[in-house]
């Protein structure tokens, strides 16, 4: 229960921090904290911007970091860190969303989404090289989403609150069934993580047996 409350405690910090630096580079305020932080965390930013321009910045070092963390502790980012994350667990709770009698089950089509659009967007990475395409992955990239919605107010507001709604009728649907970043992150944090400690484990036994 402690874990809980302290993991809620960890997600209001950082959906306060996000929208923080939202808010004071709109004004062009001067941060401590740079206003493109989570951009910087962005795993799936950076893959793409260095596929598709053939270049890799230090802008993108923290989300190197941050997928090294990854593998030492498991994926944290989407359950304590991300500002979308946590505010679909925050709306859940106001909602009450545990207690619905809700029963139908996640829409089979979407269940393999996040691994579909993760391809795509790699895939867009490589063509942008040779032919002029639509940025897929500005669609599909939760901080694009929930900046755009708040900055520009235009069509990106209506399907942050479309996520929202879906994320509300079945629990977390965005960040299990279709964020790419989310996969991306699940990718590294779980299957590399238990892929790796497993292959420790077996190489220990095997020292030991020996």
């Amino acid at each position: 229960m402690f874990k809980k409350y302290l993991r809620r405690l960890c997600q209001l910090i950082f959906i306060f921090i996000f929208f923080y630096l939202l808010i004071r580079n709109e004004y062009l305020i001067k941060n401590v904290i740079p206003v493109n932080l989570f951009f910087r965390l962005d795993a799936l930013l950076a893959i793409f911007t260095t596929i598709s321009t053939c270049h890799f910045t230090y802008y993108f070092f923290p989300s190197l970091v941050l997928l090294f963390l990854l593998i030492l502790f498991g994926n944290f980012f989407c359950w304590w860190i991300c500002p979308f994350g946590g505010l679909i667990d925050i709306l859940n709770m106001v909602f009450l969303r545990k207690k619905w009698k809700f029963l139908r089950k996640r829409p089979i089509f979407l269940k393999k989404l996040n691994i579909f659009l993760f391809i795509l967007i790699i895939f867009t990475a490589i063509l942008v090289n040779f032919v002029k395409i639509p940025n897929f992955f500005c669609f599909f990239d939760p901080f694009v989403i929930i900046t755009r919605a708040f900055v520009f107010k235009n069509w990106y507001l209506f399907v942050f609150l479309f996520i929202l709604l879906l994320s509300i009728l079945w629990n977390r649907l965005w960040c299990l069934n279709i964020c790419p970043l989310g996969f991306l992150y699940s990718l590294i944090g779980v299957k590399l993580r238990n892929f790796l400690i497993k292959k420790r484990r077996r190489k220990i036994e095997k020292e030991g047996v020996s």
